[in-house]
């Protein structure tokens, strides 16, 4: 089943740019914005109604809209001072955009966020070509790079021939998980957008971290300036990946602590330790969050 999304902040960022985006061009009807973003993402994004309705009064009572109430079904033009707000959205989204970190940078951040190399075997899930993994293995760390796609481990052991500290299989996170097998560090990149049920991906990787592992994963951050980096590609697609509010409430189900966030562009990575035996009422959801400058 597609995630349905838990309140978070980014989720109303993106419903109120969409919200403005569609008034300005379509006269929309405010009360159709959550069935018109699940009818538009084929149901990829799928909002808390409490965001929904937090958007739909806030971008009312805040003079944008023209419209009776915040929930009717009559189209709503917006007023001249939702002109004005929806372009200094628009301005601030591109600006993000347009200084957030590349593919490249975005990676050796995360290694740099990880704790230093030692004879541990990482885990990179959803490994592809192999992208993340090299990025580890220059560091020092030693990793095995899982994926279903036999053609791009293919092409991963072909580029990484003679690096000893670098493995490779073409294989299932579920199944490890199934086997119990265990890692004391896992990382994931741009895995959990392209999951269909990212939830159950993600418990698989968790069941797969040892009891104080350290777990690291770099994704889309569902938000404005994921939507309009890959409005190219799909209009919602980031939208698989898991908002703040999302971890939140999984942490405690996935035995999950000490998260934090590190937000840069349309990336964001959460870095979490998996709960040791006994410390089951420690703050799985302590939450530390920063924005990289």
């Amino acid at each position: 089943m597609p995630i349905k999304h838990h309140p978070s902040q980014e989720i109303r960022d993106f419903l109120s740019l969409y919200l403005l985006e569609q008034a300005s061009s379509d006269a929309f009807p405010p009360g159709n914005l959550g069935v018109e973003v699940v009818r538009r993402s084929n149901g990829d994004l799928q909002p808390a109604e409490e965001d929904v309705r937090a958007v739909q009064v806030s971008c009312w009572a805040s003079g944008w809209l023209s419209c009776a109430h915040p929930f009717s079904t009559q189209p709503a033009a917006l007023s001249s001072e939702g002109r004005l707000e929806l372009r200094r959205r628009l301005d601030a989204e591109r600006g993000t955009r347009a200084g957030g970190e590349t593919r490249e940078q975005a990676a050796d951040r995360v290694v740099s966020l990880l704790s230093p190399p030692d004879r541990q075997e990482v885990l990179d899930v959803g490994t592809g070509d192999g992208f993340l993994a090299k990025k580890l293995a220059a560091a020092g760390f030693h990793v095995l790079g899982i994926d279903v796609d036999a053609a791009a481990i293919a092409r991963a052991v072909a580029e990484c021939a003679g690096d000893d500290r670098l493995r490779f299989e073409v294989e299932d996170i579920h199944a490890l998980a199934d086997a119990r097998r265990h890692w004391a560090r896992i990382v994931t990149s741009y895995l959990l957008h392209e999951c269909k049920e990212p939830v159950n991906t993600l418990r698989a990787i968790c069941s797969c971290l040892e009891p104080g592992g350290r777990l690291a994963c770099m994704d889309f951050a569902p938000n404005c300036a994921a939507y309009l980096a890959r409005a190219g590609r799909s209009l919602f697609h980031p939208f698989r990946a898991l908002a703040q509010g999302d971890w939140r409430e999984l942490a405690p189900q996935l035995g999950l602590t000490q998260m934090e966030f590190v937000d840069f562009g349309y990336v964001s990575v959460v870095l979490a330790r998996k709960q040791l035996a006994g410390d089951e009422h420690a703050e799985a959801t302590q939450v530390r969050g920063r924005t990289s400058s």
